[in-house]
């Protein structure tokens, strides 16, 4: 793998830590939330780009974390709300 992607996982996977440290108990687990940060930024930095000033997408700019800390806030809700609703009560994917 080149550096800079190995570089640019690391900032998306420390965004979705950050976003799991922002929700109220009960958290995710952790490699929930790394994924998280992963797809929040794949799906939410383009589109971030695109709307601050239209450059090439890079994953050391300021708006990727931001977009990955944003898309993985969203995608751990309604992973939240969606657990909520299929496991039965004694039985809860965050704890």
């Amino acid at each position: 793998m080149e550096r800079a992607v190995i570089v640019g996982l690391l900032i998306s996977i420390l965004a979705g830590l950050t976003a799991r440290s922002v929700l109220p108990s009960p958290r995710p687990p952790v490699l929930l939330a790394g994924a998280a940060g992963v797809t929040g930024m794949v799906l939410g930095a383009p589109v971030a780009h695109r709307i601050s000033s239209g450059h090439e997408f890079h994953a050391f700019q300021p708006e990727s974390f931001i977009a990955g800390f944003v898309g993985a806030l969203l995608i751990l809700l309604v992973v939240r709300r969606i657990a909520r609703r299929l496991a039965p009560d004694d039985r809860r994917l965050f704890s």
